[in-house]
């Protein structure tokens, strides 16, 4: 088909050229001899170019053809020095009628959908199928992440190079292609971290591959993001439809990973705030190693799940070392006995704000629940006491 093009805007040009110098002079200039070569060549040659678009063709020869139709002709022709003149003077139109044009352009962006529909849930099954093998979060990027974004950035890409106009309807489809394989990698990764206890693996590999999977997200973010700034009207509603479910894998990974931390905390909490706690560190030291050497097992996670995931924890533990206390678990009977328990929640909660700062949490202004509840312990006045405990409701609906 690229030959033929070429050698059709060759004849066009030469032969044009041949009547421009040696048949036109031979006729009265009233005659507009020229015009009248220019006006057939365009008509055979919008003639050969519509015969073309109708026959059945391969997503190839469509770009290739809608890419010499709006910038090859208009360059080689229109644009020749001795011919384009003449013809551009004629004001002939467009070689393909602007409804075949659409339609051409429709069936690419069709035919590039089917296809790459295809080719991205095969990329996914066979990810799908490595996932219970010792697989690297390298690995997994290198194959599923890196596939899925070559598979669509080649029509991503090649797309705007035959017009703006064709280029965002085909982002636009190419986003539609991606949501539906975000929904479909969400499913298969709920599926798979959900019954973690019906794979031969053990509990460090299941972690690991959560790591991977969450470490997909952000390659896929990018190009889901990638795809939507291509500025059709539409494409708003499904980035976020492609954010949500990437979301969702993230908190799916990062529930896994946490499952297990906050079942090795839980004894350690549950010897706080009880008498032995203002005297004795001995269970919040434990919970601190816990947390901190958990901190350092996700070191493998990429900035944006990490954050994610660290924010998530910052809540789950301060939520586990305040809900005691509001729950009654330490009594005061005297205000001696509230201000060593005030002095104790200082303390831990300065070193509480300090482990989280080190592990990166988004969320520090979780940090401050500790400090005022520190300060409700020692207030002294009834009226004064309620409002603070009603700021700190709406403030912490999750302590309640």
């Amino acid at each position: 088909l690229g030959a033929r093009l070429a050698a059709l805007a060759a004849r066009v040009v030469g032969d044009l050229g041949v009547v421009r110098c040696q048949v036109a002079p031979a006729y009265p200039p009233e005659y507009g001899a020229l015009g009248v070569y220019a006006r057939g060549y365009h008509l055979a040659l919008a003639q050969q170019v519509s015969a073309l678009a109708r026959r059945p063709l391969d997503v190839p020869e469509m770009y290739l053809l809608l890419d010499w139709h709006s910038n090859a002709y208009p360059r080689e022709v229109l644009g020749h020095p001795e011919v384009g003149a003449l013809l551009r003077a004629q004001e002939l139109g467009p070689l393909l009628p602007p409804e075949t044009q659409r339609h051409l352009e429709s069936t690419c962006i069709a035919a590039v959908k089917a296809k790459v529909e295809v080719a991205v849930a095969q990329e996914l099954q066979l990810s799908e199928d490595r996932w219970p093998e010792d697989v690297t979060s390298q690995d997994m990027e290198e194959g599923l992440a890196t596939r899925v974004t070559g598979l669509l950035r080649a029509h991503l890409d090649r797309a705007p190079q035959v017009t703006p106009e064709f280029g965002r309807e085909m982002a636009h489809c190419l986003l539609g292609v991606l949501v539906a394989f975000l929904h479909s990698f969400q499913r298969k990764v709920e599926r798979f971290l959900d019954t973690p206890g019906d794979l031969p693996t053990p509990p460090e590999g299941i972690a690991g591959r959560a790591i991977a999977l969450a470490n997909l997200c952000p390659p896929l973010r990018e190009l889901a993001e990638r795809l939507a700034q291509s500025g059709h009207p539409e494409s708003e509603g499904r980035r976020r439809e492609a954010s949500v479910a990437l979301e969702r894998v993230t908190r799916t990974c990062g529930h896994l990973l946490t499952r297990r931390l906050l079942e090795e905390l839980k004894p350690h909490f549950a010897r706080l705030m009880k008498r032995k706690w203002p005297s004795s560190s001995d269970a919040f030291d434990a919970i601190v190693v816990l947390v901190t050497g958990f901190g350092q097992s996700l070191r493998a996670l990429h900035p944006e799940p990490h954050q994610v995931l660290v924010s998530e924890l910052h809540r789950r533990v301060l939520l586990a070392y305040v809900r005691p206390l509001l729950q009654g678990r330490q009594l005061c009977p005297s205000a001696k006995a509230r201000a060593r328990l005030a002095a104790r929640l200082g303390e831990e909660g300065r070193q509480l704000r300090e482990l989280f700062s080190r592990l990166d949490s988004a969320s520090p202004w979780l940090d401050s629940v500790v400090p005022r509840l520190r300060e409700l312990l020692v207030l002294e006045d009834t009226a004064a006491l309620q409002m603070e405990v009603g700021a700190l409701a709406r403030d912490f609906p999750d302590v309640r």
